[in-house]
């Protein structure tokens, strides 16, 4: 499966990018069409088997051709900061904002005009016919300012696909057009010029501070996106130094940085020392401190010192980008609450168009109301109606959410695991790494007392055989091995047995290095090593004989303790398990008082125990770090992955932890709370806007409470319907974990 993008242009609401959606994904092979509607995205996922890209392109471009929009394929960039998308959109610019205080202006005249005898305001002493044509002569900058409205309403018009814009045009003409008919006929009391002047202003004061605040919403992700510099100091073989765009550097390159410069690319420090501040990728703001090979990550800014660097991931592999692209992702995502929007708003505007219909034929025809006024019922209907809000009220939350979970250290990968999260109420941790500081420490060995080895050559053997290992225990031997300075031999054969051990060569002898149930399965008999205190064991048997036992501790880290008292506040219960021995589970339960634990389980046994605790009705959020956890996380309702953990459990994840702070599950818990509600009232508000404007402005009311809506005030609710809609999606700029 692949994936392209396209930029489309003319998409004006939310009727809009359901109808491009809907024709995208008609085409053969597309396996999926999303439209992300605040930065006017097409995202297309198909089937490279069933249509090339290039015929991809071609059929894109038609389909969305047919529907009055035009497309264009986006290259793919060789780093996320080309790949930044344009914005914020036309209706945000300084340009848009000056014709709509041009409209504004002359619509105020025009009003002025039309109105200067109802208020008795001084005016020229001309005729009502000349006063007509000074009217429509005031009404042409404002039609001239507002003619998108016309040009992308009345092309979907066209292609059967109207749009919000369709209705502004359809209900603006409308009143245009038989001002100027009562014109032809001397009729100039009456007209309504000013209607649509002031509709086409109203309008154009909504949509410019709805784009406003769209460009608010999308600003993490572009602050993201300009965090990479544009140059870096790369040194060459013989010495000197050049500088060079960011964009060409390669893994293995060595690149100098000088303090106060931001890193250009994810590497490991081979000279120097500094302080670099990992702010925007941790929130956390003080500075970290960097030695020889110290990881540093592009993006972060040197504080003091300067440093030389390696290489290692640059371009699109870099952790910035690669945040970059979860984020994208989620904001491509819905979540189930929000499918019932995106349905209606699909048909919202010929739904709309068909009551405008019967609005008109039941108030002239069998109302026998005037023409005039059956006409502004229905210009009322048409300028009311508001689809942007209903297929905004998730789209614009998740943009929100997602940017402030990447402030915040958390990156959540999808808009469904926001709903799934809000409803967790028991939270699971792996004990090793997660709960704990991850970086075990050797502790003792004790050797059996026949064996052939000496206490150095038996740890060279668990040291050889855990080399190509990457479990922390392992490196934790290895640590010690190197200390000691003891001379490691290849391993040979090398198998790693998730939640067991490992399995291996060295020279010519057998080496198995694991849990008591490995050496068990094996048939090794271990009963001369008698295990005491609460550390992590591991066996060590060479040619079948168990020669001995190696004790690691493994602190619990400071925040574990805290996090899982916030799950408590918030009515999360906390369970840890772990392929730990029972001793060791029940000492590191004890410190963070979890009565609830399980220890000895394998990763199969992980698995089994969260589905039985689902089949009881938990809704399950799981936190790991290892291999070993990888299908624990992709079982558990929400998997949890800390970004210190292994690529499988980072892949396996709904969401990743930036930092190594547990203090962030319940963190991003009570964001997909507060997520989801935000989304609840929006959707809450656009369906009960619709519901009760659109039968107001029909006149259902008026014949019981006298109850009428003008075309103005309906242009005026309408503007700042969804605009309301933004507004309290942007209240999730401002979250904190208090607020739950």
């Amino acid at each position: 499966m692949e994936k392209k993008n396209f930029a489309v242009k003319g998409m004006r609401c939310a009727g809009c990018a359901s109808n491009v959606e809907r024709k995208a994904g008609s085409i053969a092979g597309v396996k999926s069409a999303h439209v992300d509607l605040a930065e006017n995205l097409l995202e297309i996922q198909f089937d490279p088997e069933e249509i090339s890209g290039r015929e991809l392109e071609e059929e894109v471009l038609s389909a969305v051709g047919k529907l009055g929009f035009s497309a264009e394929a986006k290259k793919e960039e060789k780093d996320a900061a080309a790949a930044l998308p344009p914005a914020p959109e036309e209706e945000g610019s300084l340009k848009f904002f000056l014709q709509f205080l041009v409209s504004l202006i002359f619509s105020l005249l025009l009003f002025y005009s039309a109105m200067h005898k109802a208020f008795h305001l001084p005016y020229f002493a001309v005729g009502s016919g000349v006063n007509s044509l000074i009217q429509l002569l005031l009404l042409l900058p404002v039609l001239w300012c507002g003619r998108k409205f016309y040009i992308y309403g009345f092309r979907t018009l066209a292609h059967f696909s109207p749009n919000m814009d369709s209705l502004i045009a359809l209900c603006t003409s409308a009143s245009v057009l038989y001002s100027v008919f009562l014109m032809a006929f001397g009729q100039t009391e009456k007209l309504y010029f000013d209607s649509a002047a002031m509709i086409i202003s109203f309008i154009m004061l909504g949509k410019y501070l709805e784009a406003r605040s769209k460009g608010k919403a999308s600003c993490a992700v572009r602050e993201l996106m300009k965090l990479t510099p544009e140059t870096a100091h790369l040194l060459l073989p013989d010495g000197t130094e050049r500088t060079v765009p960011a964009s060409q550097l390669k893994k293995g390159d060595t690149v100098r940085v000088r303090p106060g410069e931001r890193i250009p690319a994810d590497g490991r420090i081979l000279s120097g020392e500094s302080t670099v501040n990992e702010s925007m990728l941790t929130g956390e703001s003080m500075p970290v401190e960097k030695t020889v090979s110290s990881p540093v990550t592009g993006g972060t800014v040197n504080r003091t010192g300067a440093f030389v660097f390696t290489v290692e991931k640059s371009g699109k592999d870099t952790v910035v980008a690669g945040i970059i692209e979860m984020m994208q992702n989620a904001r491509n995502s819905r979540p189930p609450i929000a499918r019932p929007a995106d349905i209606v708003s699909g048909y919202f505007v010929w739904g709309v168009i068909l009551i405008a219909c019967v609005t008109f034929c039941v108030w002239f025809f069998a109302a026998h109301v005037s023409f005039a006024r059956a006409l502004e019922f229905t210009l009322a209907v048409l300028v009311i109606a508001c689809p942007c809000s209903l297929g905004l009220a998730a789209p614009i939350a998740l943009i929100v959410a997602v940017g402030r979970g990447a402030k915040m250290g958390i990156l959540i990968k999808s808009g469904e695991v926001f709903e799934k999260a809000a409803k967790v109420n028991c939270a699971v941790f792996d004990k090793t790494g997660t709960l704990t500081k991850g970086v075990p420490s050797f502790s003792a060995m004790e050797t059996s007392k026949d064996s052939p080895f000496t206490e150095n050559e038996l740890l060279a053997f668990a040291a050889s055989a855990e080399k190509n290992s990457e479990h922390s225990i392992g490196k934790a031997i290895l640590r010690e091995a190197d200390t000691r300075l003891l001379e490691l031999a290849p391993a040979g054969d090398f198998q790693a047995l998730p939640g067991y051990g490992v399995r291996c060569t060295v020279g010519s002898k057998k080496v198995l290095l694991g849990k008591a149930a490995l050496m068990e399965e094996n048939h090794i008999d271990c009963s001369t090593l008698v295990p005491a205190g609460s550390d992590t064991l591991v066996y060590l048997a060479v040619d079948g004989k168990c020669l001995a036992l190696i004790h690691v501790s493994d602190p619990v880290k400071e925040n574990s303790a805290s996090a899982i008292k916030e799950l408590k506040e918030m009515g999360v219960a906390s369970c840890m398990i772990t392929g730990d021995h029972f001793a060791n589970a029940r000492a590191i339960a004890s410190q963070l008082e979890l009565t609830d634990f399980h220890a000895d389980l394998l990763p199969d046994g992980k698995l089994a125990l969260l589905k039985e605790m689902q089949k009881k009705g938990q809704k399950i959020a799981m936190t790991g770090d290892g291999i070993n956890d990888a299908p624990a996380l992709a079982q558990a309702d929400v998997g949890i992955a800390v970004s210190s953990g292994t690529d499988v459990a980072i892949e396996s994840a709904d969401i990743v932890l930036i930092r190594n702070d547990l203090r962030k599950v319940p963190a991003a818990l009570a964001l997909s709370r507060a997520t989801l509600r935000i989304i609840r009232e929006n959707l809450f508000w656009a369906f009960i806007y619709n519901l009760v404007c659109i039968p107001l402005a029909a006149g259902v009311f008026y014949p019981l409470f006298g109850w009428a809506l003008s075309p103005v005030f309906a242009s005026l609710a309408m503007a700042f319907s969804s605009v309301s809609v933004v507004a309290n999606a942007l209240r999730l700029r401002k979250f904190h974990r208090e607020e739950v």
